[in-house]
Protein backbone atom coordinates (compact mmCIF):
# COMPACT_ATOMS: atom_id res chain seq x y z
CA UNK A 1 0.00 0.00 0.00
CA UNK A 2 1.39 3.56 -0.91
CA UNK A 3 1.55 6.74 1.40
CA UNK A 4 2.70 8.84 -0.95
CA UNK A 5 2.41 10.91 -5.06
CA UNK A 6 4.08 9.75 -7.62
CA UNK A 7 6.91 11.35 -9.87
CA UNK A 8 4.40 11.55 -12.59
CA UNK A 9 1.12 12.58 -10.62
CA UNK A 10 3.65 15.90 -9.01
CA UNK A 11 5.13 16.75 -12.54
CA UNK A 12 1.09 16.62 -14.01
CA UNK A 13 0.34 18.89 -11.12
CA UNK A 14 2.98 21.48 -11.48
CA UNK A 15 2.42 21.64 -15.61
CA UNK A 16 -1.22 22.21 -14.48
CA UNK A 17 -0.56 24.85 -12.18
CA UNK A 18 2.18 26.40 -14.81
CA UNK A 19 -0.93 26.60 -17.93
CA UNK A 20 -2.84 28.25 -15.35
CA UNK A 21 -0.63 30.48 -14.47
CA UNK A 22 0.52 31.27 -18.00
CA UNK A 23 -3.56 31.85 -18.57
CA UNK A 24 -4.23 34.06 -15.88
CA UNK A 25 -1.05 36.38 -15.16
CA UNK A 26 -1.64 38.08 -19.17
CA UNK A 27 -5.64 38.53 -18.01
CA UNK A 28 -4.48 39.93 -14.84
CA UNK A 29 -2.32 42.65 -16.41
CA UNK A 30 -5.02 43.82 -18.95
CA UNK A 31 -7.91 44.22 -16.31
CA UNK A 32 -5.61 46.28 -14.38
CA UNK A 33 -4.47 48.43 -17.53
CA UNK A 34 -8.30 48.57 -19.12
CA UNK A 35 -9.54 49.84 -15.60
CA UNK A 36 -6.64 52.38 -15.72
CA UNK A 37 -7.75 53.78 -19.26
CA UNK A 38 -11.81 53.92 -17.49
CA UNK A 39 -10.91 55.76 -15.10
CA UNK A 40 -8.87 58.41 -17.00
CA UNK A 41 -11.22 58.02 -19.72
CA UNK A 42 -14.36 59.20 -16.69
CA UNK A 43 -11.82 61.60 -15.61
CA UNK A 44 -11.65 63.69 -18.56
CA UNK A 45 -15.49 63.88 -19.17
CA UNK A 46 -15.70 65.12 -15.61
CA UNK A 47 -13.30 67.79 -16.36
CA UNK A 48 -15.10 68.77 -19.24
CA UNK A 49 -18.67 68.77 -17.24
CA UNK A 50 -17.77 69.83 -13.83
CA UNK A 51 -15.58 72.95 -15.40
CA UNK A 52 -17.93 73.92 -18.17
CA UNK A 53 -20.97 73.90 -15.75
CA UNK A 54 -18.77 75.88 -12.95
CA UNK A 55 -17.51 78.66 -15.35
CA UNK A 56 -20.79 79.31 -16.53
CA UNK A 57 -23.51 78.59 -13.99
CA UNK A 58 -20.91 81.43 -11.32
CA UNK A 59 -19.63 83.23 -14.47
CA UNK A 60 -16.04 82.43 -12.86
CA UNK A 61 -13.38 84.99 -13.82
CA UNK A 62 -11.18 83.77 -16.63
CA UNK A 63 -7.84 84.06 -14.99
CA UNK A 64 -8.51 82.60 -11.98
CA UNK A 65 -9.04 78.81 -14.26
CA UNK A 66 -5.81 76.84 -13.53
CA UNK A 67 -4.61 73.84 -12.70
CA UNK A 68 -5.58 74.14 -8.98
CA UNK A 69 -8.94 75.03 -10.17
CA UNK A 70 -9.60 72.12 -12.42
CA UNK A 71 -8.55 70.06 -9.60
CA UNK A 72 -10.68 71.34 -7.35
CA UNK A 73 -13.89 71.89 -9.39
CA UNK A 74 -13.69 67.48 -11.14
CA UNK A 75 -12.40 66.38 -7.39
CA UNK A 76 -9.62 64.93 -9.16
CA UNK A 77 -7.31 62.24 -7.74
CA UNK A 78 -3.99 64.04 -6.64
CA UNK A 79 -2.19 60.12 -7.20
CA UNK A 80 -3.72 60.07 -10.80
CA UNK A 81 -3.60 63.84 -11.98
CA UNK A 82 -0.93 67.02 -10.81
CA UNK A 83 -2.46 70.63 -11.51
CA UNK A 84 0.24 72.61 -13.89
CA UNK A 85 0.54 75.95 -14.43
CA UNK A 86 -2.88 76.72 -16.73
CA UNK A 87 -3.92 72.80 -16.67
CA UNK A 88 -3.90 69.09 -15.67
CA UNK A 89 -1.30 65.80 -16.68
CA UNK A 90 -1.44 62.54 -15.54
CA UNK A 91 0.91 62.00 -12.62
CA UNK A 92 2.81 59.05 -11.14
CA UNK A 93 3.58 59.53 -7.20
CA UNK A 94 3.36 62.94 -6.78
CA UNK A 95 4.98 63.79 -10.23
CA UNK A 96 4.30 63.58 -14.23
CA UNK A 97 3.78 60.24 -15.57
CA UNK A 98 6.93 60.11 -17.74
CA UNK A 99 5.45 56.74 -18.96
CA UNK A 100 2.28 58.31 -19.99
CA UNK A 101 2.64 61.60 -20.71
CA UNK A 102 -0.22 62.05 -23.61
CA UNK A 103 -2.92 64.12 -21.54
CA UNK A 104 -3.14 67.19 -21.72
CA UNK A 105 -6.35 69.06 -19.96
CA UNK A 106 -5.43 73.22 -20.35
CA UNK A 107 -7.00 76.12 -20.29
CA UNK A 108 -6.30 79.44 -22.42
CA UNK A 109 -8.14 81.73 -24.30
CA UNK A 110 -11.36 81.03 -23.04
CA UNK A 111 -11.35 77.50 -24.13
CA UNK A 112 -10.43 74.24 -22.10
CA UNK A 113 -8.39 71.97 -24.14
CA UNK A 114 -8.57 67.82 -23.91
CA UNK A 115 -5.86 66.39 -26.14
CA UNK A 116 -4.21 62.92 -26.33
CA UNK A 117 -0.34 62.93 -27.97
CA UNK A 118 -0.71 59.77 -30.21
CA UNK A 119 2.73 59.61 -30.35
CA UNK A 120 3.76 58.70 -27.05
CA UNK A 121 3.66 54.56 -27.51
CA UNK A 122 1.97 53.29 -24.28
CA UNK A 123 -0.65 50.99 -24.23
CA UNK A 124 -2.83 53.10 -22.22
CA UNK A 125 -1.95 56.39 -24.67
CA UNK A 126 -2.60 54.34 -27.44
CA UNK A 127 -6.28 53.51 -26.10
CA UNK A 128 -6.92 56.97 -25.39
CA UNK A 129 -5.12 58.38 -28.45
CA UNK A 130 -7.88 56.20 -30.42
CA UNK A 131 -11.37 57.31 -28.29
CA UNK A 132 -10.09 60.89 -28.73
CA UNK A 133 -8.66 61.10 -31.80
CA UNK A 134 -9.12 64.84 -32.32
CA UNK A 135 -8.24 68.04 -29.77
CA UNK A 136 -11.47 69.02 -27.47
CA UNK A 137 -12.04 72.19 -26.72
CA UNK A 138 -14.81 73.71 -24.87
CA UNK A 139 -15.63 77.39 -24.88
CA UNK A 140 -16.11 78.60 -21.74
CA UNK A 141 -17.37 82.56 -22.48
CA UNK A 142 -20.54 83.34 -21.58
CA UNK A 143 -21.39 85.89 -24.33
CA UNK A 144 -21.13 82.62 -26.55
CA UNK A 145 -23.92 80.95 -24.86
CA UNK A 146 -27.12 82.62 -26.56
CA UNK A 147 -30.60 81.81 -24.36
Amino acid sequence: MRNAFSMIELVFVIVIIGIIAAIAIPRLSASRSDAQYIAIKNDLQTIINSVQTKSLTEDIDPATINGDFIMDTAQLSPTRWIPTTNGVRLAKDGTIDTANNCVLVEYSANTLQVSIDPSITSPLCQKLAKSYPKQISISLDNASIKL
